[in-house]
């Protein structure tokens, strides 16, 4: 039964995609797969990612191996990329990053790198996976499929050096990624972006920190209002603001902190390092800064306060100061800073009287946050 199930599951989704129920690729129950081929010795795994649907400059994978004992090395498909393996022996996973300086097309096949050891490997066929988009915003999936196949000893590769795709000559899959630029300039209008209805609440927050060049849409079309924010790419939009609002909001940092968990030539180092040497952002503990976990509404007010008076702004008192229902949630590093925030008119409690401090904050809330920061900021 539960075969004949899933067969018809799969059907009706065949007949959405051949009728045009909805966008394949884009569509809710679209889960990106990964694709693990081991050579003859099991000591190289080419990794490839399936059905992802979205142009992306970054993946991590999270899964488990046979042996964490063993010497591990990754070397990605396109030489400009930068890649780096990580052994979680808390968790007894490995945990690869692989960042490209190009967009890759998610509506082709992707090939990512090479796994490396120094002994015969067996690989999990489940696996954590976070992506980088083009707006710089994390979607993470967990318990993704992992495919895991044997290479063909008589199979002739193309991708293989002197086939017909791109090699690095290391013995590894050629490259495909598209090197598309991303559009230099939002849409001169919310029109531009057709998940934004007219009457949208944050309607002219995102107009306006799209048009100027605060944030990207998620695509030419889309901007994905409901998506969170991560702590990254908080600080990104963050370190825009001295070029891309006005040079007042630059903030001079001689000494840039370098957190443990961000590897070099990742998007969003600089920005982090920036942010970590001139006293903006302390870290999670343990000289961690955690930047794909989504930033929470306490943390969005201590950030935004603090880049205030970094740069020496004067916060205004606007607004009377209220009393939360669940102020006793607020952590006291950030009571000062939501309350500051509150009072300025820049984040505003739940409509049920509570600020929800452990909340995350969604793509539209920090638009309409940093549009009220320009706004009544001065």
């Amino acid at each position: 039964m539960k075969s004949i199930a899933t067969k018809i599951v799969s059907f009706v989704c065949v007949i959405c995609i051949v009728l045009g129920c909805g966008v394949a690729i884009y569509a809710a129950d679209t889960t990106p797969k990964i694709a693990i081929t081991l050579d003859n010795t099991k000591k190289n795994a080419t990794i490839k990612l399936e059905n992802v649907g979205i142009m992306i400059y970054s993946a991590q994978i999270t899964l488990k191996v046979s042996d964490l004992t063993a010497d591990y090395t990754l070397a990605p498909e396109n030489r400009n990329a930068y890649s780096k393996v990580r052994k979680d022996t808390e968790n007894n996973t490995l945990v690869l990053y692989i960042d490209s300086t190009e967009l890759m097309d998610g509506s082709k096949e992707i090939s990512l790198a090479t796994l490396q050891a120094d002994r015969e490997m067996s690989i999990s066929n489940r696996a954590d996976l976070i992506l980088i988009d083009r707006s710089m915003v994390s979607a993470p999936y967990n318990n993704v499929v992992v495919n895991v196949s044997a290479e063909s000893s008589n199979t002739n590769n193309p991708s293989r050096p002197g086939g017909n795709t791109s090699s690095d000559n290391r013995g590894t899959t050629g490259v495909v990624t598209v090197p598309v630029t991303p559009p230099s300039t939002a849409p001169d209008t919310i029109g531009g972006f057709t998940d934004v209805a007219d009457n949208h609440w944050a309607k002219g927050s995102i107009a306006y920190v799209t048009v100027k060049g605060l944030f990207n849409g998620m695509t030419e079309t889309t901007f994905a209002p409901d998506t969170e924010m991560t702590r990254a790419m908080y600080v990104v939009v963050l370190s825009r603001f001295g070029t891309k609002i006005d040079a007042k909001w630059q903030i001079p940092c001689d000494s840039p902190k370098q957190f443990d968990d961000i590897a070099a030539g990742e998007w969003y180092a600089d920005a982090v390092a920036w942010a970590g040497g001139a006293g903006l952002v302390n870290g999670m503990g343990n000289n961690m800064f955690e930047p794909a976990r989504p930033i929470t509404r306490e943390q969005l007010a201590v950030m935004t306060v603090n880049f205030a008076r970094l740069c020496g702004a004067q916060l205004p008192s606007n607004v009377e100061a209220v009393t939360f229902a669940d102020n006793d949630k607020i952590q006291s590093y950030a009571a000062d800073a939501v309350r500051a925030a509150q009072q300025a008119g820049l984040i505003n409690g739940r409509t049920d009287g509570t600020f929800a401090p452990q909340d995350t904050a969604t793509r539209a809330e920090v638009a309409a946050i940093l549009h009220r920061f320009v706004t009544l900021v001065k």
